[in-house]
């Protein structure tokens, strides 16, 4: 099993430093809690390594490393649900990753989503805090995650606000990170839309949903946006870069 890299397809669950659950912690709680049970199963246990199990959800095989407390700490830009001045290097971190089977397979949405109903059921554990998520650089307070993941698993809207991130650029934009995982772009939304702040927010939302649901975009386009305002959309950069702006 190879470390992954710190936007790679991981989920990472904190824990106060020290206080990481061991491999026995994860198989009693599978005995404990039926829902849990139902998510995902231990299906190897290595004699000789205590740092990680191999966990089976919906017939995909996933990784679980960091068991022996000294799991590497993702890097974080965005914390969504978490206070501002959170420290992740000062916690201990349990790293759910897709198994080798999985090599390739990693960016896409339906093995995400099977991760995070694993991440759902390990957040059971004791002492858990918060989630992190590689490919956006995200941190989100285990109560956060529990409130946009439910719903997304059931076929409602993509948790935009955590599995990506929202930012502001250095001339005022506010661009996306962690999108480009999922469709291989990102966003960026001009200055005159990025100065009201909760409607850029609800374009972004809407647009990362549309995009990672499918939608493309090969040529400028205008669509209707949350409050009925006309949106520019144009792909630039070869495409990996969708800028979005007021129309009229």
């Amino acid at each position: 099993m190879t470390v992954p890299s710190p936007t790679s397809s991981a989920f990472y669950v904190q824990f106060p430093q020290g206080l990481v659950p061991k491999a026995q912690a994860v198989l009693e709680l599978l005995g404990q809690a039926v829902d849990v049970a139902r998510v995902f199963t231990v299906t190897h246990r290595p004699e000789d390594d205590d740092d990680w199990l191999e966990l089976l959800s919906s017939g995909l095989t996933f990784d679980l490393s960091g068991l022996s407390g000294n799991g590497p700490a993702p890097e974080v830009v965005m914390r969504y649900g978490v206070a501002a001045d959170a420290v992740p290097d000062r916690s201990a971190w349990l790293c759910l990753t897709p198994g080798d089977h999985l090599s390739g397979g990693g960016r896409q949405v339906p093995v995400v989503r099977v991760m995070a109903a694993v991440v759902l059921g390990l957040l059971e554990l004791p002492g858990a805090t918060a989630v992190a998520w590689g490919p956006a650089r995200t941190l989100m307070g285990a109560d956060h995650f529990r409130r946009i993941i439910p719903g997304w698993l059931k076929g409602g809207a993509f948790p935009a606000l955590g599995l990506t991130a929202l930012k502001r650029d250095e001339v005022d934009n506010v661009v996306s990170e962690g999108l480009s995982f999922f469709t291989g772009l990102e966003l960026r939304i001009e200055p005159l839309l990025a100065k009201q702040p909760g409607l850029a927010g609800k374009v972004a939302v809407r647009l990362i949903h549309s995009l990672v649901e499918g939608w493309t975009v090969k040529e400028p386009v205008e669509v209707e946006g949350p409050e009925g305002e006309i949106l520019g959309v144009t792909p630039e950069e070869n495409g990996k870069i969708l800028r979005v702006c007021l129309a009229r």
